[in-house]
């Protein structure tokens, strides 16, 4: 079970700073590295504070799953400081050699609440495993 550093996208805060740079002018990229739209990458919306979902970086789903469509949904299992929240793949991080803060999974805000956490963080001592066989 991989131990990593979370962060957290698709937050209200997230999502306003996405739509002030579109509405700035900015393209989509540009305000992706800005925000987020809330939206994975298979079309899910991933705003919701009641249906904890992830991302996680293409190493890791793409071996296990394959292709993105085999591995939309699938279960994950993210345990912080002994609590054990399972959510689903929504979505997906970039590849690990592009990742510039360090996080190893993403968590939407069904996650961030279920850890009884606020959004905006970026915490180690995460460990993740898919739910799923």
């Amino acid at each position: 079970m991989p131990i990593v550093k979370a962060s957290t996208f698709a937050d209200p805060n997230d999502v306003a700073a996405y739509r002030k740079a579109i509405a700035e002018g900015k393209s989509r990229s540009e305000a992706l590295r800005l925000g987020d739209d809330g939206i994975g990458s298979w079309g899910d919306d991933t705003t919701s504070e009641d249906i904890p979902m992830c991302a996680l970086p293409p190493e890791d789903w793409e071996t296990k799953w394959g292709g993105g469509e085999n591995a939309r949904g699938k279960k994950v299992r993210v345990t912080y400081k002994g609590k054990s929240v399972t959510g689903d793949l929504r979505d997906t991080m970039p590849h690990k050699k592009n990742i510039t803060n360090g996080a190893g999974i993403d968590l939407n805000p069904g996650f961030v609440k279920s850890f009884g956490l606020k959004p905006g963080f970026l915490l180690d001592g995460f460990a993740w495993e898919w739910a799923d066989s």
